[in-house]
């Protein structure tokens, strides 16, 4: 019996302050699966970057299995911002971090993290299992939270992180700046409940993925519409039959820098949202 694989995407660009850290997670996960008997390969993807990210990538590799495709394009800076343009260029660079993980590598799971984010090794066994346990489910993402209050609902729990991405089995996108972001009442009850939520999209800067769901009846890229680009992914996930599940008792942690305060009436938006949302449920 073969050795199922884990192929690892994920994107850099100036990454050399918190380079190390995110490095080191996965060297502890390499070592929690190597119980498992789980072999991990790595496409990583770097552009335009200034400092030693690249040099840096590439030392770690050559003691593992995996490519690392960089460019020069001069692509503009965007930071986190809801910008088509920025996640334009995002869906781009999957793509090409995916397409030599599909061309040369036969793997099992597709682990896609934003190299800045923060998780443990028990993550990523967590969400093999409940792929592995659930037949039905072909994408999960955790409750990545970042160190925000929940301003929607005024309470100290740290808010849900990347509210762009979730969207709810009405296509509805989610809350922003809330510790529980939807806005379905069945959705809300789970959530709180410690019980998965199927969404028509969830990422939250990191994800695993069935291999089966990638291929199985139609290919899977990234893709831009009118949104942001894990929208198109996780609707080809959906379209090859497979559910995509948001987890809340799985954990990852965005760390700001600096201090996020949102405008007064973003909060006043999502909260009126939320209000909306539960008069008529």
């Amino acid at each position: 019996m073969k050795s199922p694989i884990l192929a690892v995407l994920s994107l850099w660009r100036d990454s050399e302050q918190y380079l190390t850290r995110s490095l080191n997670q996965f060297e502890a996960m390499e070592e929690d699966l190597r119980d498992r008997n789980i072999r991990v390969v790595y496409s990583f993807f770097e552009n335009d970057s200034k400092d030693e990210t690249p040099t840096k990538l590439l030392s770690w590799l050559k003691k593992r299995k995996g490519v690392l495709q960089s460019e020069r394009i001069d692509a503009p800076r965007w930071g986190s911002v809801s910008s088509l343009d920025r996640v334009r260029y995002q869906a781009r660079y999957r793509n090409m971090a995916l397409a030599p993980l599909s061309t040369y590598y036969n793997f099992d799971y597709l682990l896609v993290a934003d190299s800045d984010v923060y998780w443990n090794p028990e993550l990523i066994t967590g969400m093999i299992d409940r792929l592995d346990s659930n037949q039905s489910w072909g994408m999960i993402s955790p409750n990545t939270v970042q160190n925000v209050r929940d301003f929607v609902e005024d309470t100290e729990r740290k808010s849900y992180f990347d509210s762009w991405s979730l969207k709810d089995l009405d296509d509805s996108q989610c809350l922003t700046f809330a510790a529980n972001p939807f806005l379905r009442n069945e959705d809300r009850e789970a959530w709180n409940n410690n019980q998965p939520v199927r969404c028509n999209s969830a990422f939250g800067s990191i994800a695993m993925i069935k291999a089966d769901a990638l291929d199985c009846k139609n290919d899977v890229e990234w893709a831009v519409i009118d949104g942001v680009e894990h929208w198109e992914f996780c609707a080809g996930i959906r379209s090859n039959g497979y559910e995509v599940i948001a987890d809340p008792t799985l954990h990852a942690e965005i760390i700001h820098n600096e201090e996020v305060v949102p405008h007064p009436d973003v909060v006043r938006f999502h909260q009126k949202r939320l209000d909306t949302a539960l008069a008529t449920s």
